[in-house]
């Protein structure tokens, strides 16, 4: 295992997680697992930098996540661990603060956007300084490969900077640079037909649904907008069921397609099929998911481990940085090792 490159990635516990992150992330963490060391970080501490009231109910959406992690066929192998649990993490998030410029952290897009696509009006210190939270996460673990879409490439250059900046600030090359593993993040539109699919917009299907809230949901979904009648021929490339069509079962679209164009499909029946075949799909996942779900103390046991590990590991790399940065202080013969 140790051969292997290492991966850095993972969600905040937010919520149960969806459809959205499988199309998103999910399907292709379960593809890389054998190739790479994966860490998988539920980063529970960035939460708070835009969900502050939402504080009571972290614990049992770090439970949540875990149950569908192991759900959609990730290993109990992997490296799973909650951020707050791992402190030296926030140890490196301030040494590597005096590194970012107030007007640099300003200037990431990334941060721009989420501040306006979450309401953020009163920018806090956390939130503007999430980047170099996120940059300790994925130094800490010496990971040499990040998954990202496009929209995350500024914070990892910002990470990539830290790494010049604290090599060249302290004459060590503590840190190595990350590269990101760029890929297609496709956004699975929610069934309202207008957003990504979010369940602060309650226009998700979760796995933790049951067969009959799946298809209640896709019922319920906006398909083609130009198409007022029965009918009517369907236009498929602006239909949003016709996405998820293309998306899970892109085997069916060609008939799918001519079907909806001669108006020998019509909409319901076109989503009634579709919320069939998409609980054919999630038949495994539910069921790995339930059984996770129904042992609780194997789930937080998997966590735990990976915990440990994250935090021996990331003990060793901060006594790497206090020694570059001369402020181990060996003379005062104090345990460094972050209380372990």
């Amino acid at each position: 295992m140790d051969s292997k490159k290492r991966i850095l990635t993972g969600d905040r516990p937010t919520g149960q997680l969806h459809l959205g992150h499988y199309v998103g992330t999910l399907k292709n963490r379960v593809r890389l697992q054998d190739e790479y060391d994966c860490f998988f970080i539920i980063a529970d501490l960035q939460v708070l930098t835009d969900h502050l009231k939402d504080h009571a109910f972290i614990e049992d959406n770090v439970f949540e996540v875990m149950c569908d992690y192991l759900g959609v066929g990730l290993k109990q192998e992997n490296t799973f661990f909650v951020q707050s649990q791992v402190p030296e993490l926030t140890e490196l998030t301030m040494y590597f603060s005096f590194l970012v410029t107030l007007a640099r952290l300003q200037r990431n897009p990334t941060v721009k956007n989420e501040a306006k696509t979450y309401g953020v009006a009163n920018i806090s210190y956390g939130f503007l300084g999430y980047p170099v939270s996120q940059a300790a996460d994925i130094l800490a673990f010496k990971a040499d490969l990040i998954p990202v879409g496009q929209d995350q490439l500024p914070h990892i250059e910002q990470t990539r900077e830290i790494v010049r900046s604290f090599n060249l600030a302290f004459g060590r090359d503590v840190f190595k640079l990350p590269e990101p593993l760029l890929g297609e993040v496709p956004i699975l539109v929610g069934t309202d037909g207008s957003n990504k699919m979010s369940k602060s917009l309650d226009n998700f299907v979760a796995f933790a649904h049951s067969p009959e809230e799946t298809e209640r949901r896709i019922l319920s979904m906006v398909t083609d907008r130009k198409r007022a009648y029965r009918k009517d021929p369907g236009h498929p490339d602006e239909c949003f069921t016709f996405k998820y069509w293309s998306i899970f079962t892109p085997s069916d679209t060609l008939l799918i397609r001519q079907e909806c164009e001669t108006a020998s499909r019509g909409c319901k029946e076109c989503k009634t099929q579709l919320a069939r075949k998409l609980n054919e799909h999630l038949t495994e996942i539910r069921e790995r998911r339930q059984y996770y779900a129904s042992q609780p103390d194997l789930v937080w046991n998997i966590l735990a481990t990976g915990t440990k590990r994250a935090r021996v590991i990331a003990a060793e790399t901060l006594m790497e940085v206090r020694k570059a940065m001369n402020i181990s202080f060996p003379k005062l013969k104090i345990s460094m090792n972050g209380g372990q």
